[in-house]
């Protein structure tokens, strides 16, 4: 190889040694935590494939006075967010919304049609909420979310990391609810070390493990000059 070519070599290898140590600054625990008990503390919001149980209670053909009580619907909410009800003139948009706003959008509903209608709204069954695991982990892919889940957790479900993942800068990918979105950095050695708290995780979470610099190293040098050159040289690279 040229001395031109271990100059360029040389020069790529520094400019990854800062890219590398360049990473966003560590989280701010006791908002993420803040943030957490708002979300948990919060009405259901209301998702597709979410199961509802709704009592409807209409006046019967008898007159007002009497109320037909067992009117009880189980309903699927949709893909595209809305549920059918018997006796109304068309589907109800509930996506999105709170349970006690579905109930009250279900009420006025119901009142457009009848006098003295009560309602009942419950959730029957969550649809299933995910969080997702991707980069140096052993099982990367989609898992389902519980309440009180932490990084560690889900990381420990997908088979741990991998040799070649950068311990100290794991990053936490999350959607703000007007779409933004934000990015955590957690150090997983000072969890361990109890330095840090562990990251509590909400719905829709994407946990990246990142690669070290020395597999980054590696894996360049793979791509750019093992790859190149005539004849094979020594091992795989590290994360190859």
């Amino acid at each position: 190889m040229s001395t031109k070519h271990l100059r360029g070599l040389f020069a790529t290898l520094i400019t990854l040694a800062f890219t590398a140590c360049a990473s966003a600054p560590p989280f701010d625990a006791k908002a993420v935590a803040l943030e957490w008990a708002a979300y948990m503390q919060r009405d259901y919001i209301v998702r597709a494939g979410d199961r509802l149980s709704v009592r409807v209670d209409l006046p019967t053909s008898g007159g007002d006075a009497a109320e037909q009580t067992d009117d009880v619907q189980l309903v699927i909410v949709s893909p595209t967010g809305t549920v059918d009800l018997r006796r109304l003139p068309g589907p109800l948009q509930l996506a999105g919304k709170s349970v006690s706003e579905c109930r009250t959008l279900i009420l006025e509903a119901y009142t457009r049609e009848f006098n003295k209608v009560r309602i009942g709204v419950q959730l029957t069954e969550a649809a299933t909420q995910s969080i997702y695991v991707c980069g140096e982990v052993a099982a990367p892919g989609a898992m389902a979310f519980h309440p009180g889940m932490t990084m560690t957790q889900a990381i420990s479900a997908a088979g741990s990391f991998d040799f070649t993942v950068k311990h100290n800068d794991i990053r936490i990918l999350r959607v703000n609810p007007d779409g933004t979105q934000r990015t955590f950095r957690v150090n997983m050695s000072a969890v361990l070390l109890e330095e840090q708290p562990d990251f509590l995780l909400l719905p829709g979470d994407v946990i990246y493990a990142q690669t070290s610099f020395i597999a980054d190293v590696g894996n360049w040098v793979e791509l750019y000059i093992r790859r190149l050159l005539p004849i094979q040289l020594g091992a795989p690279a590290i994360g190859a």
